[in-house]
């Protein structure tokens, strides 16, 4: 009973003030109250969404361009957006060809252990004892020298390595190519 009669003095209240402030707003502010009705009296001002400035057809066009450009803007946005990802990804590996500049190809060095891979006539055992230095590195690192590899190498590569070495390289791939290669390998 108690909440009823808050409820109801609250309501009361708020209607009795909008009510005050719409019957005085006249009175009290004069000038803007005088704009007002002077711009709703001229009809040069006018709203071009009222019935006699554009006929049906006309709105139903504006109505269709104002949708081709909002879903041409949406469009770019998307644009943008995915301009902006491409963008980034690139600075980052610019920042990894950078890093594989301090490689030099010495024995042992990642650029050697790729060239020796490239060579099918070495044996199966030896070839996953070099493979093991590569896979050794760091994702970071892994990542821009498998990327340039051969579908092939990557195959041999992935079925002479151990299970950690195998998620390592398939984690520095690209999703699609280690989507590619699981495909392959699997058959």
């Amino acid at each position: 009973m108690k909440v009823l009669k808050i409820l109801g003095i609250i309501i009361g209240s708020f209607l009795g003030v909008f009510l005050l402030i719409f019957f005085l707003y006249p009175i009290v502010n004069k000038e803007k109250f005088e704009t007002m009705l002077e711009l709703e009296e001229d009809e040069s001002v006018g709203n071009i969404w009222s019935p006699g400035h554009l006929s049906e057809e006309e709105y139903e066009l504006m109505k269709k361009e104002i949708n081709t450009l909002q879903a041409m803007n949406r469009d770019l946005l998307d644009k943008v957006d995915s301009l902006e990802v491409l963008n980034a990804d690139l600075l980052l590996e610019i920042r990894e060809w950078e890093k594989m500049d301090e490689f030099l190809p010495v024995d042992g060095s990642p650029v050697a252990i790729l060239q020796e891979m490239q060579d099918p006539r070495i044996p199966d055992e030896e070839f996953s004892e070099r493979i093991k230095s590569l896979l050794n590195l760091d994702e970071e690192e892994l990542a821009p020298i498998v990327r340039n590899m051969k579908r092939s190498e990557l195959i041999r590569m992935y079925r002479h390595s151990g299970t950690i070495q195998r998620e390592k390289l398939l984690r520095s791939l690209d999703p699609r190519v280690a989507a590619d290669l699981m495909s392959e390998v699997m058959l």
